[in-house]
């Protein structure tokens, strides 16, 4: 971490950096502070290059703004931890079990966030119950209805390092996301490869799920 970070600020940092993204308003109800002095925090923390603010769109409503960590923010990690992981990455790859492990950590994510989604059967229902669930985790911001189906989106990879070494943390999420909602989630942008969000798509299964989201996506437009 910055040399010079320390007391409120240094806590703001690591709220944002342990929450992947935040809003003034959820920064300060955590750490006790009023949000005029979080801003100020905010500032200097965005002037040393260490966050960053963007737009969120929302399902309904005006979009909000949320500070994430930047790539030199996020990638603080110690050199000898940051070469283990490597490695053990590597590893994973070369024994092809990283599809096991990633079942594994997607079970695992989905069975602690179960009860937040639990109790709809409607599909939109629960991609609206889902996305608010993995904001927190930094895996998802919003989402939205096109004509192919519900597509979830992130504008913040929550752990770019990793993804860069393996698609383990990238399907990882895939299944945690399939799992909660009930439905195949196809992956079909990534950050690591170059878009500007990691976007999911949620794949229907009948004629009548694809009209009742196109009915949506037409009211949203």
């Amino acid at each position: 971490m910055e040399p010079h970070l320390h007391g409120t600020r240094e806590r703001v940092f690591e709220h944002i950096l342990e929450h992947h993204g935040a809003r003034v308003e959820e920064v300060a109800e955590s750490l006790g502070v009023k949000a005029a002095a979080i801003r100020r925090h905010l500032d200097h923390l965005r002037a040393d290059g260490l966050i960053e603010s963007r737009p969120v769109k929302q399902a309904t409503g005006r979009p909000y703004l949320s500070w994430y960590p930047t790539s030199k923010g996020a990638g603080e990690a110690p050199p000898a931890y940051a070469d283990l992981f490597a490695r053990v990455l590597g590893w994973l790859g070369k024994e092809h079990i990283d599809e096991a492990v990633a079942t594994g950590v997607a079970a695992s994510l989905a069975e602690r966030h179960r009860d937040e989604v639990a109790g709809s059967e409607d599909v939109e229902d629960l991609v609206e119950h889902v996305t608010e669930s993995l904001r927190r985790e930094g895996i998802l911001e919003t989402w939205r209805a096109e004509a192919d189906g519900y597509h979830l989106v992130n504008s913040c990879c929550p752990y770019p390092q990793a993804a860069e070494l393996s698609r383990l943390p990238c399907e990882a999420d895939r299944q945690a996301i399939s799992l909660l909602i009930g439905k195949d989630v196809e992956q079909i942008e990534t950050i690591v490869e170059g878009s500007l969000c990691c976007e999911y798509r949620v794949q229907l299964n009948t004629d009548n799920e694809g009209a009742a989201v196109g009915d949506a996506a037409e009211g949203n437009a």
